[in-house]
């Protein structure tokens, strides 16, 4: 039981990361996107 509670957890803690990784590039895309629609708006 130890042994599947701790890969549960190892699991919930990759996806963790993953998710803060995704929503990083997510961020870091919207701020392209939008400082090329100001850029291409002067």
């Amino acid at each position: 039981a130890k042994t599947v509670s701790s890969h549960k957890g190892n699991i919930k803690r990759k996806i963790k990361t993953h998710n803060k990784q995704v929503i990083y590039h997510v961020v870091r895309l919207t701020d392209n996107v939008t400082n090329g629609i100001f850029v291409n708006m002067r």
